[in-house]
């Protein structure tokens, strides 16, 4: 069997697009300069309308950056550093991204002006690489099966991730997807996914590939579509009052969407299809009030900026709206920093338009950040170590922020901010090594691939709007081989923006448990709050009760219902059984005689009053186990299907491979 490995990051890049026409002085002219053709040496040109004649093409038609003056040009010129397309050897040059200029103007040449970077010429920084997704458009049905894991990463319209899938799929005769999280709650996280994988199954259904979001989520999903009553007569020749706005998705399933697309083809593995027990896992939601003039400050921001939003946007400007939520949210979280909203304008105009609010000193540690201390010390005093979650971490520094009130507090802390995802495990594992007890970090870095054993406690101070990234970051703990009880934290602010992102991640979560098969759609009405749930809130709807942390509670142990979960002081005895059948089931299949079951001894049994109804169910499981294994079965021997090799690969300079000197079983079936 041969296996093909690639990284789907890696199968969307190509080299880096370099231009190739040539900048000189045009013919019979002493100072203007223009960009040439490399084949046929005669000045690109493009149509001027105000002319009305072709011009030569000047250098902003095809680079971004500051052209070389006349000066830097001679002198490279007299001292033999200039290059074959005109430019002087140290110059950088930023190339047009969009409305390019992609082959000479003149019909009778039409050369390509494109070509690759080439990074011995000191073009880029990057080796020439192959677009892999390019090379398998061509190769058709080349493999027999392809595998792709966190398949829900390709779910954007139009993205390079999305298109690298596209042609992967197209190159194997069969698929076999992976995710966790195959829907985050709207219908359409999954409309892409389906298009690029069985496009004939939307053909039937009258969707094609210029189907929009709106017309699939008016069938699949739910839309909020926003009518405004003018009381003025704008119309001709009736009177015109409804304006309707763009409609926008909420979260919400129809389940006609699970039975015509994956009830068929879709394979839903739990934990216990392992047979192996997890430690306890509970998420606790901590609804918190504001200091009385925090609370004040952030009530009249809050009012003032959506009122301005809501102005705005009937007046017909666009993106108003997405710059409430980070105003907000940081503003209750970084109070230090003020919050300041510019919508555009000048003079009166952009006074006006601008939405301003108080700044607290930089040594003021709101309620959040202190129970945020609080529960850390708490943690730490059970030897249990912390990862705390953010996400506005870019121009809000909010994870200097946490680190910086920790440290005033005595706690010292590390902010994980590696932005190679190959290098991440590896900061983890030194962080490990180094006995760091306290990580920060944003949560889109360790939503995939990444374990945090030795960090059972995870807070979100700041979660984001993507259930599937919550859902995904809040399971890094807890993993086959964590030993202690993972708790998950979630710090809001009632009455604010927080709130109304924390109800629309709790509804989105539901319906995807739903598509899920973890949730019925009877129950569903009690996770999700529709009318509180919208993406700017007003004020009255960001308060929520203690039934809302309760109805959370639920829906974390309905997403986790079947898992056989064990506390963390019995853990290690229900493990230890629970291997000790699997390993003899393992030797049965291999053809060995099972091992001899150890008896414990007396002291270590513990009494009937401290067994909780997992240790009990597990002695049952356990009993069956024995009883399968004394079956007189047909025994496969599976070294007649495989040899075991060792992997030796030649000494390079770079890092060594991970599979050099490592097992590998060689199928000869």
């Amino acid at each position: 069997m041969e296996f093909w490995l690639v990284s789907i990051d890696r199968a969307k890049l190509g080299s880096e697009p370099y231009f190739a026409g040539v900048w000189k002085r045009l013919k019979d002219r002493t100072i203007d300069y223009a960009w040439h053709c490399p084949d046929c040496l005669r000045p690109l040109e493009r149509y001027d309308k105000d002319l009305d004649e072709m011009v030569p093409l000047g250098w902003y038609e095809c680079a971004d950056s500051v052209s070389p003056t006349m000066e830097e040009c001679r002198k490279a010129l007299h001292s033999h550093t200039i290059k074959p397309n005109g430019l002087p050897h140290d110059f950088n040059v930023k190339w047009r991204r969009s409305q390019r200029v992609t082959e000479c103007t003149h019909e009778d040449c039409q050369a390509k002006l494109w070509r690759y970077a080439n990074k011995n010429k000191g073009e880029t920084r990057n080796k020439a690489r192959v677009n892999i997704s390019r090379v398998l458009k061509k190769a058709k049905k080349f493999f027999d099966l392809l595998i792709v894991d966190e398949v829900h990463q390709c779910k954007a319209d139009g993205s390079g991730r999305g298109d690298a899938l596209h042609q992967l799929v197209g190159a194997a005769k069969k698929n076999l997807l992976l995710t966790g999280t195959l829907v985050n709650g709207k219908s359409t996280s999954i409309k892409e996914i389906l298009w690029r994988t069985d496009a004939r199954a939307l053909l039937e259904q009258g969707f094609d590939r210029n189907s929009g979001m709106v017309q699939w989520a008016e069938r699949y999903g739910k839309l909020k579509e926003v009518v405004t009553l003018k009381e003025v007569n704008d119309g001709w020749v009736t009177r015109k009052k409804r304006v309707k706005q763009q409609p926008t998705e909420e979260p919400g399933i129809a389940p006609q969407l699970t039975a015509q697309f994956l009830l068929h083809k879709a394979g839903f593995l739990e934990l216990p299809d392992m047979g192996l027990p997890l430690v306890e896992l509970k998420e606790l939601p901590i609804f918190l009030t504001m200091d009385s003039e925090h609370g004040l400050e952030y009530a009249l921001f809050h009012d003032k900026l959506q009122d301005k939003c809501k102005t705005l946007s009937a007046l017909g400007l666009k993106g108003v709206w997405s710059k409430f939520i980070p105003a907000t949210i940081n503003y209750a979280d970084a109070p230090h920093l003020g919050a300041s909203v510019e919508f555009g304008g000048s003079g009166a105009d952009k006074q006006s338009n601008s939405i301003k609010a108080k700044a607290y000193p930089s040594d003021y540690y709101h309620e959040k950040e202190r129970h945020l201390v609080q529960l850390v010390q708490q943690e730490l005093a059970e030897n249990r170590g912390c990862i705390i979650f953010n996400y506005y971490t870019g121009e809000y520094q909010q994870n200097e922020r946490t680190q910086a009130v920790l440290k005033a507090h005595g706690i010292e802390s590390i902010i994980l901010d590696e932005p190679s995802p190959d290098k991440r495990q590896e900061c983890i594992d030194e962080f490990e090594k180094n006995g760091e007890k306290v990580i920060i970090c944003n949560l889109k870095m360790v939503e995939i691939g990444l374990d945090l054993l030795p960090w059972p406690t995870i807070i979100f101070n700041q979660p984001c709007y993507e259930s599937s990234s919550v859902r995904q970051a809040g399971r890094r703990g807890w993993r086959i081989g964590q030993e202690k009880e993972c708790r998950v934290y979630y710090l809001v602010y009632n009455g604010t923006q927080q709130m109304a992102q924390f109800l629309r991640i709790m509804s989105a979560r539901g319906h995807a448990m739903m598509v899920e098969g973890r949730l019925d759609k009877s129950s569903l009405a009690q996770y999700s709050r529709d009318s509180q749930s919208t993406l700017a809130s007003d004020l009255a709807n960001c308060f929520a009760s203690s039934e809302v942390a309760e109805a959370w509670t639920k829906l974390a142990a309905k997403d986790i219902e079947g898992v056989e979960t064990v506390t963390e002081a019995d853990f290690k005895t229900v493990l230890a059984h629970r291997m000790k059948a699997l390993a003899n089931e393992t030797r049965r299949l291999c053809g060995l005689p099972p091992m001899e079951e150890s008896v414990l001894p007396k002291d270590d049994v513990v009494s009937t009053n401290q067994v909780n109804a997992n240790v009990i169910e597990h002695q049952v499981s356990t009993v069956k186990m024995k009883k399968l294994l004394t079956q007189v079965t047909e025994q496969i021997d599976l070294f007649d299907y495989y040899n075991i090799q060792v992997v030796e690969s030649s000494s390079i300079k770079q890092r060594k491979k991970v599979a050099n000197g490592q097992l590998t079983f060689v199928f000869d079936m």
